[in-house]
């Protein structure tokens, strides 16, 4: 490897035709340019250089060592080039692991401005509800929902924080009557959330804003899923109770397809953060980080002014 680098610095000179000259290009002395030449002849066996007071010329073998030496140079460069265009520029391809519920239109709404302004901008999108090595699966910016991260080469930038509710369908409420208040839920049917869901329907802490808190034990689910939209069709089909963020089934409230159970009793909120395995992050990681951030948060505006 010290060679290369010599290699690098006897090209410098030759393009640049003094030691002095050469010295300014690469930041260094004239004297260090010299002994690198003098290092690089010995590593090499051979002279490359003829040294006068005026000038420097090339050697035989110097001259056919040059076009070598200043193709490497040449392809380090482009490297970099290439490089600093990775990083700066929105191109090329970006992995995204998501949840299926937030990889279908949520992203679809977060991602198209930035996909339309930048044509050469790829996303590969893996939507699974199952948690995904972000290593073995090249994956530059994973989205995940109320995780624990053990973990500590993860970077982890919060996203939003979005309220979960209690809910069932008019079918099951027809059936096994309203809870009146959070012990009633106990004695309910419950479809419940299994670890990689990121909901614990199980163990339930309620807030209001006039009682203290309620912690509810709940038993478990007749129907469990590790999917949020596996729970919500059991619940539309009046399966049971289930707890779901509120952001995703506001369409189903209006409808009347679902109905708010306990409104003024409020579960912990669903936490979305965006890993990533760097600190400094390309460009494009960076404005696709921002997008998903500033459509989350306006999603989680409008969510919470349409609840009041």
């Amino acid at each position: 490897m010290e060679n290369l680098n010599r290699m690098a610095v006897f090209a410098t000179v030759v393009s640049e035709g003094s030691l002095a000259a050469a010295g300014r290009r690469l930041g260094i002395s004239a004297s260090a340019v010299s002994q690198h030449l003098r290092q690089l002849e010995t590593a090499v066996g051979v002279p490359l250089l003829h040294r006068s007071t005026r000038k420097l010329t090339l050697t035989d073998a110097g001259a056919a060592f040059f076009p070598g030496c200043e193709a490497m140079l040449s392809s380090a460069r482009d490297a970099e080039q290439r490089l600093a265009e990775m990083r700066d520029t929105l191109s090329g391809e970006l992995r995204i692991s998501s949840t299926v519920g937030i990889g279908g239109k949520p992203l679809c709404e977060a991602l198209a401005p930035l996909l339309q302004q930048h044509p050469g901008l790829q996303l590969r999108i893996v939507a699974t509800d199952q948690v995904l090595d972000m290593i073995e699966h090249r994956i530059d910016i994973a989205l995940r929902v109320n995780r624990q991260l053990t973990d500590t080469t993860i970077i982890a930038h919060q996203l939003v924080a979005w309220p979960l509710v209690i809910c069932a369908s008019p079918r099951y409420l027809s059936l096994h009557g309203v809870p009146e208040t959070p012990e009633d839920l106990i004695s309910h049917r419950w479809i419940t959330g299994m670890p990689a869901s990121g909901v614990n329907a199980r163990n339930i802490e309620l807030h209001h804003s006039h009682y203290p808190a309620v912690r509810l034990r709940i038993a478990e689910g007749q129907v469990m899923s590790d999917s949020m939209a596996v729970i919500r069709d059991f619940t539309l089909a009046g399966q049971g109770i289930s707890l779901q963020p509120l952001y995703e089934i506001q369409d189903k409230l209006r409808s009347g397809e679902l109905m708010l159970l306990l409104p003024e009793w409020r579960p912990a909120s669903l936490r979305l953060t965006a890993l990533t395995l760097e600190r400094v992050l390309p460009e494009k990681t960076r404005q696709v980080l921002q997008a998903l951030r500033d459509y989350f948060r306006r999603i989680d505006a409008t969510t919470l002014a349409e609840r009041g």
